[in-house]
């Protein structure tokens, strides 16, 4: 990995080289569209048994500020090689949206296969590109993509990595400016909340101007008008067509039990971080030797070389939060949580904001990202009973499969507990906020907001 740093919310892959006559390229210049000397190639058939192939999907959206990084990752994987008993019906797909030169300058997006060609060498396949006005980060294109990645290439298992900026859980556009959703609106802007899915929101993203390395909602889009768009969570849970084994995300703060619980019924193994993450990402190089391994998708193997090239750095940026959870068992979790939220709610209220708790974001951005706390910490402080924490303690053995963090992010915050999960620690003048919070999955399974 590259020793240089921004945040995201998430990043995506492409990978493919030579094994048998390994040779080097990097991404055309015009985004991933084949040139003109491929077209003739032979090429493999693009359906393959569905009982037997596993397709790995990078769904990278950079049309922002985090466009080199990006680009970089998806050389990374294309640096890389695949693993020798990677089969031929196997797929990886990007889909990449990249800015070219400015916002102010249109760029398709493109779906490619990287694959390994009938001859044994890597090779690129352009399958679409899409029309310069596509919207990347809505519903709507994530759903388009996936239905039809579906329909080509059924598979028996489906993985997706989505790599762009992050706001974990909280609405679309909140974390430009809360206040002006917390009563700033005027009635002219009470499409605020009655917006449609794709209306273009404000986005703000503030310099680095302090030293500190560069962080990376999901998929904020940056547009030549000024606006930007980001999926809220319930419609990108709701935009994904097939089961997936796993889903990693390769973005800021998308590790909390919202966005599990939301997904948990679109996917086995989830694989996120509950700080920001440096914008360097995680490692693409070598993601085709964990995702596409012999026994099968090596997630832990995965997570663990995340944080240990972290962890070896120095200073800001040795800085990383990460976890592993199997959606399948949060059901306890669910169960012993509401017991908890129901019988200590005064306690709940009186720790809002508190320094007791252990927070995953920094204080210089407390005022756009203060919603993500550890969920273990905030049930310790609200004075949840011995019993219940027991229970507590024993469901996240269970659903949580690898967690780790460095003791500091970026030289900010201090983590000194670090249960796998980050929770929303409710406001009471957050009026849009909690509205918007009581829709989501989990806090209709446990009523933490009433």
């Amino acid at each position: 990995m590259r020793e240089k740093v921004t945040y995201r919310l998430s990043s995506f892959l492409a990978a493919m080289f030579a094994i048998a006559f390994a040779f080097s390229c990097s991404i055309p210049d015009d985004h991933m569209i084949i040139p003109a000397r491929y077209e003739n190639r032979p090429q493999t058939e693009r359906q393959a048994k569905e009982d037997t192939r596993s397709v790995f999907i990078l769904y990278s959206l950079g049309f922002n500020n985090l466009s080199g990084a990006l680009k970089d990752d998806i050389n990374d994987v294309f640096e890389g090689t695949l693993p020798s008993h990677f089969r031929g019906d196997d797929a990886i797909l990007v889909f990449s949206h990249n800015t070219k030169g400015s916002y102010s300058t249109p760029n398709p997006p493109v779906l490619t296969r990287l694959y390994r060609n009938q001859f044994g060498h890597a090779d690129m396949d352009t399958l679409i590109v899409y029309p310069d006005e596509t919207i990347s980060s809505s519903a709507e294109t994530l759903n388009k993509v996936l239905t039809y990645i579906k329909e080509e290439f059924p598979a028996q298992n489906y993985g997706m990595l989505m790599s762009s900026h992050g706001t974990g859980w909280v609405p679309a556009g909140y974390t430009s400016d809360p206040d002006r959703y917390e009563g700033g609106a005027t009635d002219e802007d009470d499409w605020i909340w009655n917006r449609p899915a794709r209306r273009p929101l404000p986005y703000h993203e503030k310099p680095q101007t302090d030293g500190m390395p560069m962080v990376k909602s999901f998929g904020v889009q940056n547009n030549p008008d000024g606006t930007a768009y980001e999926i809220n969570i319930t419609e990108l849970a709701d935009a994904i067509p097939m089961h997936m084994e796993y889903i990693i995300f390769d973005a800021c703060f998308m590790g909390g039990i919202e966005v599990a619980y939301e997904l948990r019924d679109r996917c086995r193994f989830l694989c996120f971080s509950q700080t920001e993450i440096l914008s360097d990402g995680m490692g693409y190089t070598d993601i085709t030797d964990y995702l596409f391994a012999e026994d099968g998708p090596d997630l832990t193997g995965f997570s663990e070389s995340y944080y240990s090239h972290y962890d070896g750095l120095s200073g800001p940026y040795r800085s990383a939060t990460i976890s592993l959870v199997d959606c399948t068992a949060l059901e306890p979790l669910a169960e012993v949580c509401r017991e908890i939220f129901q019988e200590n709610r005064t306690g709940i209220a009186s720790i809002e904001g508190s320094s007791m708790v252990q927070q995953y974001f920094r204080d210089s951005y407390r005022s756009i990202h203060k919603w993500f706390y550890d969920l273990q910490s905030i049930c310790r402080n609200c004075g949840a009973s011995e019993e219940h924490l027991s229970r507590l303690e024993d469901a996240l053995e269970d659903c949580i499969k690898y967690k780790a963090a460095t003791e500091t992010f970026m030289n900010s915050i201090s983590i000194t507990e670090h249960c796998g999960l980050s929770m929303y620690l409710p406001y009471k003048n957050r009026d849009y906020l909690n509205a918007f919070y009581k829709e989501l999955e989990w806090n209709k399974a446990t009523s933490l907001v009433e």
